[in-house]
């Protein structure tokens, strides 16, 4: 039984991990879209800690792994949005803030992947504009948001 269910939720997990990086690789050849992968080891050589205008140098030794997707095209955007709304509205994400300010909407959804690790994905738009932010390592909430600001 014990087997049965390991197995089930291992399945499941890979499962929604499919589904995460599927969300990048099915838009990342897409015409209007642009997409930014960081391994942990190109951290580690990076002097400038900058990810489009965000400065990460105070959590960059914690990530595992960074991506990045940002779009301008209004058609794309809206098909965009219902995937990851599809992927980041299921169980075992959990929406953790929310922030709306005219045009501007950010809503953080994160995932525990255990050991202290978690997943976290960063969905914004402002103005004709989307972007997502997946972020993993062993980082906090507090550290993600002040990324975001």
């Amino acid at each position: 039984m014990k087997k049965t269910i390991f197995l089930f939720l291992m399945t499941a997990f890979c499962f929604v991990a499919h589904a995460q990086n599927s969300l990048f690789s099915k838009y990342e050849s897409t015409n209007g879209v642009s997409t930014v992968v960081v391994s942990k080891a190109m951290f580690r050589m990076m002097p400038n800690m900058n990810v489009g205008n965000r400065n990460i140098k105070k959590i960059a030794s914690k990530i595992d792994n960074l991506k990045v997707l940002t779009c301008e095209r209004h058609a794309l955007i809206a098909k965009i949005s219902k995937d990851a709304v599809q992927i980041y509205g299921r169980h075992p994400w959990e929406e953790v803030m929310r922030y709306k300010d005219g045009a501007s909407n950010v809503i953080i959804y994160m995932q525990p992947l255990g050991r202290g690790k978690y997943e976290y994905a960063l969905y914004s738009t402002d103005k004709g504009e989307l972007e997502i932010i997946n972020i993993i390592g062993n980082i906090t909430l507090q550290e993600i948001k002040s990324i975001t600001e």
